[in-house]
């Protein structure tokens, strides 16, 4: 969900991170596609209010990444994906301004869920 969000923001989040953080596209495209999820799942799971977010409290979002791996997808480590975090935090915070009510969408994730994984995509895109 909070992917289609950004959708129409992911090229112009690819080259902000490509440009601060000295990645290729590649490497800024992985790093997005997992952190999008992830974020999904602090979100749904009641470990990520987005009202953070809004507030443009990036701690609380590290602290619930796994910063490791998404350090490895940007070449580095813990630091630079928490660096990475910083880059995308504004956009996301932004487009999650720009819901009536961004409690909104953690009411559809969890519905998402209850449906189980089967119909978790289907569920989304509905």
């Amino acid at each position: 969900m909070l992917e289609e969000l950004l959708a129409s923001k992911k090229d112009d989040l690819i080259e902000m991170v490509m440009k601060k953080l000295d990645v290729s596209p590649e490497q800024a495209d992985g790093f997005l596609s997992k952190i999008f999820p992830m974020i999904q799942g602090l979100i749904s799971g009641g470990k990520l209010d987005p009202s953070a977010l809004l507030n443009g409290n990036t701690s609380v979002l590290k602290d619930g990444l796994d910063l490791e791996s998404l350090g490895e997808l940007l070449g580095g480590g813990k630091e630079k994906a928490e660096r990475g975090v910083d880059v995308v935090a504004a956009p996301i915070s932004e487009s999650l301004g720009k819901l009536d009510n961004p409690m909104d969408m953690v009411v559809t994730l969890k519905g998402c869920l209850r449906r189980g994984l089967a119909g978790l995509g289907r569920c989304l895109t509905d």
